[in-house]
């Protein structure tokens, strides 16, 4: 029925837009066109935006997930001969090189006598996580489930047992939705899965294979399509298909995998990494996938109009390893969590299980923290939504819900006083999350100001509630002073030529006189090896008729908390008086700014003006 009833919507939206768009221009008549080029391509899974979002629902409101690297790579924990791999584990037998038919043996030690499956989802459960994803077959092209397309699957090992269903089933009955990882593209068992040249080049296995001996149609043919089959066949519901590194593939493979594993499971949600997607403009790709997947441990903080997950690791590396015991603490670990939602989107965290089975303890020991602190505040993340604020504020993130707004606070205020900048709507009464007592608060035009001073500040992060009658919030975009006089311009807030490279602009300064100015931007590149792109550009700042020559330097530097790898750097740019109350623009000028983890730009996250 669900078929028939999306086939008929197809039908009318097509015919509607043919019958609309017949009455505009030239220009609308070819947009009708590449419109319904769209929906012919895709005409068996089409879907209304409600649809959509309605099959979206759960994962949007779940929040926090569980990633599981699990596989042949954990029997040697980052070390092979001797030598410790510089990478992360899971890609040891591409970094050092390793023959296939060496790695191979490895098949013959996978024997986890301690994996217990119920213990796993307890773990997530207590960590307050809704979902489990768990790695069917990475790279190294090694399969958890029984495959009969290959034998090199989990059935070859001592173990002989299932761990796809075994999870899957435990998920499942512990009220977890249960998604499969399945490397598509790369494969460094199979001869013909060639990915391309360049760059694509390091991804294939090209120690025991040519690359000009291969042909990834009988890759996709032999091996990558028919497992995909298996995985969304075999095993009843499953809710997620994680893709990964799909650069290379061409549009029609793209579709190729996107309408199997919509056939074959029709609520499944579809990871962007089926292909290689660049940063969302507007929800225009749905046909193709469900959600864009930042880079690895990083996200920019940009309000993106899709559903969007970060995932991140709870130490350097995805696959156990046993060197690195950089664990992420329970405090930066929810601080990534609640800046994902704050933005709309989820969070990911991965764990590497050892190769007997068992979980670190360690992490499992921050991850509890952290499902503890949920379990009392959950209310704040699950099912809320992203802050209807543009910009950020250095005291935490903003999440909602109907009539609700929640500040959470991780970093508490030297004058125990907190302020909104730009509220509109009237607000009714302000608590601590869980309490009935009130706390003191001033609204006044666009500035609201809490007094959190009755408050015990909480060690990893305090909620604070404002209830609201309105049933959508209303606030004032307009960048203002605030009433301690700073005024703060996030680069979300900026518009950006980029030919020109110019970054601008416009505020409103009610308290005027002299101050100090400050460039804050991130490191960014590889987690493990992160650059600050900054000592490079040379350019100046504008404001009120006056210039500031700007050379960026490391003055001072913290550890950015919601990325946890990477540092936040701040460069005194001097000073500057402005002398009139008014409206103003600020002009960045001769940098190139580009806050994409591998783009060469600035990482620029906010200048900030603070009164002398």
């Amino acid at each position: 029925m669900n078929k028939l009833k999306r086939n008929f919507q197809l039908i009318f939206l097509v015919i509607t837009s043919l019958f609309i768009f017949s009455c505009k221009t030239d220009e609308s008549k070819k947009d009708s066109k590449k419109i319904e080029k769209v929906l012919n391509e895709n005409s068996s899974h089409q879907e209304s935006k409600e649809e959509f979002y309605t099959r979206m629902q759960w994962w949007k409101d779940a929040k926090y997930g569980m990633f599981i690297h699990w596989g042949l790579y954990s029997v040697l924990a980052g070390e092979y001969k001797g030598e410790i791999t510089p990478k992360i584990a899971e890609w040891i037998q591409n970094t050092l090189k390793i023959p296939l038919s060496e790695y191979k043996k490895l098949v013959k030690e996978f024997n986890p006598q301690k994996f217990d499956v119920d213990a796993w989802v307890a773990v997530a459960k207590a960590a307050g996580m809704k979902y489990i994803v768990l790695t069917s077959k990475h790279h190294d092209g090694f399969a958890l489930f029984d495959s009969k397309v290959s034998n090199y699957d989990i059935m070859s090992t001592p173990f002989k047992k299932d761990i796809v269903k075994q999870l899957k089933d435990a998920c499942h009955k512990g009220g977890l939705k249960f998604g499969l990882y399945y490397s598509h593209m790369i494969d460094w068992e199979h001869p013909h899965a060639y990915v391309g040249k360049g760059r694509l080049n390091q991804r294939m296995n090209t120690l025991d294979y040519s690359p000009d001996n291969m042909n990834r149609e009988i890759y996709l043919k032999e091996k990558s399509i028919p497992q995909l089959k298996e995985i969304l066949t075999n095993y009843g519901k499953i809710d997620i298909i994680w893709f990964d590194m799909g650069g290379g593939l061409s549009s029609d493979e793209i579709k190729h995998f996107a309408k199997t594993a919509r056939e074959l499971q029709p609520e499944i949600i579809i990871s962007s990494r089926i292909g290689e997607y660049g940063v969302p403009t507007k929800l225009d790709k749905k046909i193709v996938y469900d959600f864009y997947t930042p880079s690895d441990n990083y996200f920019t903080g940009d309000n993106l109009p899709t559903p969007w997950e970060m995932c991140g690791t709870t130490n350097t590396s995805w696959g156990f390893r046993n060197d690195d015991t950089e664990w992420r603490k329970p405090k930066l670990i929810l601080n990534s969590l609640i800046a994902s939602a704050s933005r709309n989107g989820n969070y990911l965290l991965n764990v590497g299980p050892k190769a007997n089975g068992e979980l670190p303890k360690e992490p499992i020991k921050n991850l509890k923290i952290v499902g503890s602190w949920l379990k009392s505040n959950g209310e704040a993340i699950y099912g809320s939504h992203g802050s209807s604020f543009p910009w950020n504020y250095d005291w935490g993130y903003i999440t909602e819900k109907s009539k609700k707004i929640y500040l959470n606070i991780f970093n508490w205020p030297e004058n125990n006083s907190i302020e909104l900048n730009g509220l509109l709507t009237e607000i009714q009464s302000i608590t601590l999350l869980n309490s009935e007592e009130k706390l003191n608060y001033k609204q006044e035009g666009r500035f609201l100001t809490i007094d959190i001073s009755k408050i015990k500040n909480n060690d990893l992060a305090t909620v604070i509630v404002l209830n609201h009658k309105n049933k959508k919030l209303k606030v004032d975009t307009e960048i203002s002073q605030s009433l301690n006089k700073k005024i703060r311009l996030d680069r979300i807030c900026s518009t950006y030529n980029e030919e020109k490279q110019v970054s601008t602009w416009r505020f409103n300064i009610h308290a005027p006189g002299k101050f100090k100015v400050e460039v804050i931007s991130n490191e960014k590149a590889r987690h493990s090896n992160p650059k600050w792109i900054g000592s490079e550009q040379k350019g100046v700042i504008k404001i009120a008729d006056k210039i500031i020559p700007l050379e960026l330097k490391r003055d001072q530097e913290e550890i950015n908390k919601s990325l946890f790898f990477y540092k936040k750097i701040t460069s005194n740019a001097g000073e500057i008086i402005i002398n009139k109350k008014g409206k103003y623009s600020l002009n960045l000028e001769g940098f190139n700014i580009n806050a994409g983890k591998w783009k060469k730009g600035l990482g620029l996250d906010y200048i900030l003006l603070s009164p002398i």
